[in-house]
């Protein structure tokens, strides 16, 4: 073999070894970068799940029931005016035993007195710190019923949300509301799912690496698997569930 012969077999291997060491040090850190990604995701959807959830419990204080329809949560919050009766203690009153009588006799003797708010439940959830002052941002609000854009392929896509009642009249309590917002895993990681279709170059890597379908394959497997025995598991994040009267998360 000449020697321009030799150097280039050697260039070649050396980028062989170069390629093999790459492909070596991805198949360690692409697995860690996926379990980083689905805390991130999970955490970011669950942020945006929890103010939802707020929103239904101020729209069910309102109204007396939930709301299954993202604009009309957001309007009926907006526009609806409601009384709200706060208690005041007067000047004449003896502070130091205004408590210590029934609020009726405080009442009659006028030590209290109760004053009529009218208030929009919106601006009631700022007021009292349940909704952070950023959603005031009209667009930040009306973003909150879409998925993060963790890629192109979630541009657009929603969270699930609906509002139904449950019968409960054999514990005599009639019919009671209840809602439910979600995500789906598969929906969570759609761009996941299409790294199946993977050609050329990047399918190479991934014969190093693993894809990331398979991963999410393994991945709901293994949530399955954990949550064998537990009647309330979902694939996915939830606040509130359709047929059970609650408003609890799956990821707090």
């Amino acid at each position: 073999m000449n020697k321009t012969g030799s150097i280039i077999l050697k260039s070649f291997l050396a980028l062989v070894i170069v390629f093999l060491i790459i492909m070596v040090l991805l198949s360690v850190i692409r697995p860690q970068q996926r379990e980083a990604e689905y805390d991130q995701r999970r955490d970011v959807c669950g942020d945006k799940l929890k103010v939802i959830r707020t929103l239904e419990e101020a729209y069910k204080t309102t109204y007396g029931t939930y709301c299954g329809n993202f604009d009309t949560l957001l309007y009926g919050l907006h526009q609806k005016k409601m009384v709200v009766r706060r208690k005041e203690v007067t000047a004449k009153a003896p502070m130091d035993s205004v408590y210590d009588v029934p609020e009726k006799v405080a009442k009659e003797k006028g030590w209290i007195v109760y004053i009529d708010d009218t208030i929009v439940p919106l601006e009631k959830l700022f007021e009292d710190k349940k909704l952070d002052e950023s959603y005031r941002d009209e667009q930040k609000l009306a973003s909150l019923i879409f998925l993060p854009k963790f890629s192109d392929k979630h541009v657009g896509k929603r969270f699930f949300l609906k509002a139904d009642s449950i019968d409960v009249s054999s514990e005599g309590g009639g019919k009671l509301p209840t809602f439910e917002a979600h995500v789906e895993l598969d929906s969570l990681f759609v761009d996941y799912l299409e790294s199946a279709k993977s050609k050329g170059f990047k399918k190479l890597i991934e014969k190093f690496t693993g894809s990331n379908s398979q991963w999410l394959i393994n991945k709901k497997a293994d949530l399955k698997e954990r949550n064998a025995n537990n009647e309330n598991f979902y694939m996915g994040w939830r606040v509130g569930n359709l047929e059970k009267i609650t408003t609890e998360s799956n990821f707090e």
